[in-house]
């Protein structure tokens, strides 16, 4: 516990070089391109509408769904789940690599090793809004009208960024020690799409029971869900569902133990393995 108080403490100091350093890094990402930022959003924005042309509009909606109505529910249900999954995708793929990357640059700096994975979910996050209110856009032609049930948005973008700030230590730290790591994370990611219920309910009956609760343990599923059972058609409390409370960040505590430890443990030689 006292690895994860010192990194919590360098992240509040570091907070305002963090915002910087993703400022940057947005800036500079397509500042020799004549469209700029357009093409920072064509790229996920592409992929959700191939994909809302493949599924939804071909299956025309899932009856068994309770938050997706109809064709118009069912685009809202896919555009709201791949928004969040890109953002974590990216975020994850990223900051896995992010120490190995910039420890040369950044320790010249003083900067805090623990806050480099947290300036790449940071720099993520302007795409990722832009994106979600691309995703509300979609939600609108569902008739759904605000709710108290959307102040729980805040409940599950915590849960998300302390998710992915956790496993970034993890990731991070070991892509440092062993480099082929990173290959077989990123694979991972890639088909992770297909089993945290973005484009198909895990929940269907059409799903073996088995499979289904598998699948449910996936942190990813439950940040989606989660989203997906606040903003859509028939919300449901947060608390609601103790089981998965309780699995998602009984995990995420594991993940920051350990993180923290490895991290803490590694640092003071990173410079020897990169």
């Amino acid at each position: 516990m006292k690895d994860i108080w010192k990194i919590i403490k360098e992240l509040v100091k570091s907070w305002p070089v963090v915002r910087r350093i993703a400022r940057y890094n947005n800036d500079q990402t397509y500042r020799q391109n004549y469209l700029g930022d357009f093409w920072h959003f064509a790229d996920p924005a592409l992929q959700i509408g191939v994909m809302i042309l493949m599924f939804a509009v071909r299956g025309g909606g899932d009856r068994s769904n309770p938050h997706a109505t109809g064709l118009a529910g069912y685009i809202a249900w896919i555009a709201l789940g791949m928004v969040t999954y890109f953002f974590m995708q990216s975020a994850m793929q990223k900051s896995a690599k992010s120490i190995q990357s910039q420890v040369n640059m950044l320790s010249r700096m003083k900067f805090s090793l623990a806050a480099i994975p947290l300036t790449e979910i940071v720099t993520e996050l302007r795409r990722y809004f832009v994106m979600l209110g691309m995703a509300f856009f979609a939600i609108l032609f569902m008739n759904v009208k605000p709710s108290i049930y959307w102040l729980q948005f805040f409940y599950y973008f915590i849960a998300m960024f302390v998710f992915l700030y956790a496993l970034s230590l993890v990731t991070s730290t070991i892509t440092v020690l062993v480099p082929d790591f990173y290959n077989a994370y990123a694979a991972v990611l890639r088909v992770g799409m297909w089993i945290s219920g973005v484009i198909i309910p895990v929940d269907s009956p059409s799903f073996p029971l088995l499979l289904s609760n598998i699948l449910k343990l996936n942190p990813l599923y439950y940040i989606i869900e989660g989203f997906r059972e606040t903003l859509l058609e028939n919300p449901i409390w947060f608390w609601q569902n103790v089981t998965a409370n309780l699995i998602f960040w009984g995990i995420v505590i594991i993940l920051l133990i350990l993180g923290a430890h490895i991290h803490m443990r590694f640092r003071s030689r990173f410079m020897d393995f990169v």
